[in-house]
């Protein structure tokens, strides 16, 4: 059980200056993160109430000195189950190659991978009998939207606004993201007090113009996030907008019914 315990720290809203974040600018370093194999709640909005939406597994491991594979495996309505795996250069977490299969009571029924690079990305999708080629502007300079909390864990406490690249693969999509430190948490989980920061992020989605307001009753939402955290502790406990959360133990998410 994750409770939220007392807010211990918050900055103040005086006005922060605005730095642009490359990637391999030595601001991220993916040399902090230790290998991990952990499972959040996530949950939605239905009718005004939040409603399970099942879990969420996630595992980082070494590939080799220059890689990591992050696999997240997730159990959609109908009973598709989905494995994401995301190939990420270990210093700067620069998203290099994904491969994506679905399933259904264990026969897959479709699979997509894609290779990235510093001018997009290219890859084949395969459904049933079908098969199509993939090419897109998504790439290696931008950070992989479904895991942004990891590059932030890793970062100094900012004063600083800081503005980033990022997409959502399986949107096509491409954002600017601006992330803000507003202030320190402790967590409870497992019986352990956990020091978190609080980070919030605005995304401007760069196709359609729509911005997504940063906090956690926002629609940009807010990390949790935890530096170093001890072993089997997430460096994200938790992702929280104003209709969706995953979390690390159940504070707003409902037990999920079979």
């Amino acid at each position: 059980m994750l409770i939220i315990w007392i807010l211990l720290f918050s900055i103040s809203p005086a006005i922060a200056d605005t730095v642009m974040l490359q990637l391999g600018d030595g601001r991220i370093d993916g040399r902090k993160l230790r290998p991990y194999a952990l499972s959040w709640q996530q949950c939605g909005i239905v009718e005004g109430q939040w409603q399970a939406a099942g879990p969420l597994a996630e595992e980082l491991t070494i590939v080799d000195e220059h890689t990591f594979r992050l696999r997240q495996t997730s159990r959609q309505p109908g009973g598709t189950v989905v494995t994401s795996d995301t190939f990420m250069d270990r210093t700067t977490l620069a998203p290099l190659r994904m491969e994506m299969v679905a399933t259904v009571d264990g026969n897959r029924v479709a699979s997509a991978e894609r290779q990235l690079t510093r001018d997009g990305y290219t890859g084949v999708q395969i459904r049933g009998d079908e098969t199509k080629e993939l090419a897109g502007k998504i790439s290696s300079t931008m950070l992989h939207g479904g895991a942004m909390g990891l590059p932030l864990a890793t970062m100094d406490w900012q004063s600083d606004i800081v503005e980033f690249q990022a997409s959502m693969m399986s949107f096509d999509a491409t954002y600017k993201v601006k992330a803000r430190w507003v202030g320190k948490e402790t967590l409870t989980i497992d019986d352990q007090k956990i020091l978190a920061w609080l980070i919030d992020v605005e995304w401007l989605h760069e196709e359609t113009g729509d911005v997504y307001p940063p906090g956690p009753d926002a629609s940009g939402g807010r990390y949790w996030v935890v530096p170093n955290p001890p072993d089997g502790i997430p460096n994200v406990p938790i992702y929280k907008t104003d209709s969706y959360v995953v979390e690390f133990g159940h504070d707003v998410c409902p037990v999920a019914t079979e």
